[in-house]
């Protein structure tokens, strides 16, 4: 089974820049979407049409945030959302229950150049892990929980560390949160496989100044697991040569 998750950056965009072809060429069982930036109703006809099994989570606030899953396999049960109220109304999560494992789909929040939504953005994060840990025990599954989470953890998971110390996406309180997350039973899927000294690997660079065909960029996309899943992971992988979105697709093989 192939995973993918990419912040597509708004799925009418990216559709027009090549969307379809994507998948002719990728064929993922699962392709998780983050930042889509649509109703359904203005989601591409022949991109509905590929599969029965298409579930939407929106913001409220048209033109902003919200996901999307794509499954050829219907899930055993999709929930919309945490139950909390303050994260539904942005549409930043989608979990959807299979036979092995439970798949979270997440749009972490940005804390914003002012830091004024860090505070936001770490509750969100600890409702998912919270959420995470809870259906864990409660299905009795493993977890994956894929989606743009917005924080680089280490230094060798952006370019210029030294002078985004005090940038949202790596400041120490949020490069802790994903410290605590680690600690609490989750795997980075990407750095089981690739070692940590290795660099360079990134998955979004910023329109400017030329920084994607520099490669001046921050890895803040991941597929994380209970590491008792671990080991179903056969190979964990970026895609940086697709374009359509600031972010490049990520996905794991089962």
């Amino acid at each position: 089974m192939k995973i993918i998750s990419w912040n597509v950056n708004g799925i009418r965009a990216c559709y027009a820049k090549g969307f379809n072809e994507f998948l002719d060429t990728e064929k993922p069982d699962i392709i998780c979407l983050q930042e889509i930036k649509a109703l359904e109703e203005q989601f591409p006809e022949e991109l509905m049409a590929r599969s029965e099994h298409f579930y939407i989570h929106s913001a409220q606030k048209k033109g902003y945030s919200g996901v999307c899953i794509i499954t050829k396999k219907e899930p055993i049960q999709v929930w919309e959302g945490l139950g909390i109220e303050e994260f539904d109304s942005e549409g930043r999560c989608l979990i959807a229950e299979y036979d092995n494992f439970v798949l979270f789909n997440c749009y972490f929040p940005n804390g914003q150049r002012d830091h004024g939504r860090v505070p936001y953005k770490l509750s969100f994060s600890d409702a998912v892990m919270e959420e995470a840990l809870k259906l864990k025990k409660k299905l009795k599954k493993e977890i994956v929980i894929c989606g743009d989470y917005n924080t680089a953890h280490t230094e060798m998971d952006l370019a210029n560390p030294k002078s985004n110390k005090k940038s949202t996406g790596f400041l120490p309180i949020e490069r802790e949160w994903m410290d605590k997350f680690f600690a609490n039973g989750f795997v980075d899927t990407f750095r089981h496989f690739t070692p940590m000294e290795e660099n360079g690997h990134y998955t979004w660079w910023t329109y400017r100044s030329n920084c994607r065909e520099k490669n001046i960029g921050w890895r803040i996309d991941y597929f994380c697991v209970t590491k008792e899943f671990i080991g179903k992971i056969k190979r964990s992988f970026h895609l940086p040569e697709v374009l359509g979105s600031d972010h490049c697709p990520l996905g794991i093989e089962l």
